[in-house]
């Protein structure tokens, strides 16, 4: 794994875990987004990452090298998991997670720009779908353009000053996604923040077989 590529995997977990334990109070229900299957080419990355979303819980499996990191946020229920795998090492970890998924190092969701300033330019295709143009300004403090369907399921993400864009989907399949993928397999070692009471057990599902990443 070349260093940068390192970098923004732990820029994107630390971000994700930051999120979680900052968990801002918003009054603003969750909302229920169209379930699909995508592969995402990201900058930096050999390897395209995968995204399962199911209702109000989503999948990002990271593979680099002989690391395969995999979060699995469940809004419903406010808990984000941290699932790594390097050898036969398997471990599991739990943090809080707010409703509402603010300041996601990758957002893939229109949603996450509700405190952005938006202007539809026009329309065009990635991956094989029609998706709307917009210049954001303002998300996380940079500006650029972004191509959502019209479920809001963000395609391309492109900020300012970069020539390609930072992660673009490269396939996309809206379908029921399969529960098992949304549990933490029994090999797994589990830790648990404090505070987060009896999460832990009603995440695991003994039943369900171990699924690496593609």
């Amino acid at each position: 794994m070349d260093p940068r590529s390192r970098r923004f995997l732990n820029v994107f977990a630390a971000a994700l875990a930051l999120a979680a334990l900052a968990a801002p109070g918003r009054a603003q229900a969750p909302r229920m987004a169209p379930d699909f299957y995508m592969t995402v080419a990201v900058a930096g990355f050999e390897r395209p990452m995968e995204v399962r979303q199911s209702g109000l819980k989503r999948r990002t499996d990271v593979a680099t090298g002989a690391v395969v990191q995999t979060f699995i946020s469940d809004r419903a229920r406010g808990v984000l998991t941290v699932m790594t795998a390097a050898g036969r090492r398997r471990l599991a970890v739990l943090f809080p997670l707010p409703q509402q998924e603010v300041n996601a190092p990758l957002p893939l969701d229109m949603s996450m720009f509700a405190d952005a300033r938006l202007n539809r330019l026009g329309a065009a295709n990635v991956a094989g779908r029609p998706c709307t143009v917009w210049r954001y300004s303002g998300y996380v403090g940079s500006n650029g353009t972004a191509c959502a369907t019209a479920d809001g399921v963000v395609l391309q993400f492109k900020p300012d000053g970069r020539r390609t864009p930072l992660f673009q989907a490269t396939a996309i399949t809206f379908a029921r996604q399969d529960s098992t993928w949304f549990n933490v397999p029994p090999d797994y070692q589990m830790a648990v923040l404090p505070g987060m009471g009896g999460a832990a057990p009603a995440l695991r599902a003994p039943a369900a077989p171990a699924v690496p990443a593609r």
